[in-house]
């Protein structure tokens, strides 16, 4: 494996080279000896090897922060900086990435933050370029490398961007630091001037209020769902829809105990009570709270008993999170429907004696 991963590097850093190498040759006019005719003994000289350039991962780093600045470059030549990175000695690669952030220097890369398998398609900036990548390797090689550095950026506003990327590398490579990530998660998200002009960084950092069950951002989500930015509407809507799932309980509890949030958005809410596991006694009591509340309209309810056994989930890309589960497990049905029959046996909620009969009928088998 070792042979092959340098193979790897090599090929990409020969081609990178062919991008980024110059040579430190320069041209001279042929001297008198040059011109003189060989002697009919002597031996002609060897042409001189071509100059390689030093593909180390500091100087590729180096030669690619010089072509950015220069002008940028094609997105293909940036995929083959990040395979020959990822392919590097890790230690290498390690040490020259932090070196570089340590300099604060940065480049626009002309690409648009996006995420990928395994990290970032795309990073706007080259620091978030070198953040991702530092992640990733830290990552697979157990070191706590990008948790330091993620550590030392977020005591200062960089830019969401780098933010959402330093957070994900945490969680990553030290996720016992939980506390840490949800108060930062908190400030990144009610930052103004990043609220304001939201990046796309800051929208994918809504994935580590799902990472980190942060129910008191519940209030921000809900106001974004007010956003004239359509992508900001629709990625607080995900993201609240996800903390359901991942927190139930916690998202039930705090719906709750906190009768004004989401009320202008009924349905959304009833799709958010939807996702409870009423195997879970403790979430059954939520459940059973929700169904009981005055304030709630029936036909609110109704929607919430009509998609409890099949809740939707989003399946997309995500910064930190994994997706949910397709199935239920067999224990969690079995909850249910043990649940909607002693709701009918003691008539517990009269008015919703319709929809729960049409789900025990859906959930009999």
């Amino acid at each position: 494996m070792v042979i092959a991963l340098g193979a790897i590097f090599v090929a990409a850093g020969v081609w990178l080279g062919i991008y980024f190498g110059q040579s430190d040759s320069t041209p001279t006019s042929p001297s008198s000896a040059d011109e003189a005719p060989a002697s009919p003994n002597s031996t002609p000289a060897a042409n001189p090897p071509p100059t390689v350039p030093d593909q180390s991962p500091s100087s590729l780093l180096s030669r690619m922060f010089g072509r950015l600045r220069a002008g940028g470059m094609t997105a293909e030549e940036l995929d083959a900086f990040r395979r020959a990175m990822l392919a590097a000695p890790p230690e290498q690669a390690i040490a020259a990435i932090v070196q570089f952030l340590a300099t604060g220097q940065d480049a626009v890369t002309g690409e648009t933050f996006a995420l990928g398998e395994g990290g970032l398609a795309g990073a706007p900036t080259y620091r978030v370029l070198l953040l991702d990548l530092l992640g990733r390797i830290c990552r697979k090689t157990g070191t706590i490398e990008a948790a330091s550095v993620a550590r030392n950026l977020l005591q200062t506003k960089t830019s969401a961007d780098e933010w959402a990327v330093a957070l994900r590398n945490i969680g990553w490579v030290t996720p016992q630091d939980r506390a840490f990530i949800t108060e930062k998660t908190r400030e990144l998200i009610r930052h103004t001037p990043w609220r304001q002009q939201p990046s796309g960084g800051y929208r994918e950092a809504f994935d580590l209020i799902v990472y980190t069950g942060d129910v008191t951002l519940i209030p921000d989500l809900a106001e974004m769902l007010r956003a004239e930015d359509s992508n900001l509407e629709t990625s607080a809507a995900v993201a609240l829809d996800r903390l359901a799932e991942s927190s139930p309980l916690q998202a039930m509890n705090f719906l709750n105990q906190n009768r004004n949030e989401l009320a202008e958005k009924p349905f959304l809410r009833a799709d958010y009570f939807s996702k409870a596991d009423l195997s879970q006694p403790a979430q059954r009591v939520a459940v059973e709270t929700y169904l009981a509340r005055p304030d709630v309209d029936v036909r609110e309810k109704s929607k919430m008993l009509a998609v409890l056994a099949s809740p939707g989930s989003f399946a997309s890309e995500t910064l930190i999170t994994q997706p949910p589960p397709d199935e239920f497990p067999p224990q969690r049905i079995a909850g249910l429907r043990q649940s909607v029959n002693d709701w009918l046996a003691t008539n517990r909620f009269p008015a919703l004696v319709p929809p729960l009969r049409q789900l025990q009928g859906r959930i009999a088998k």
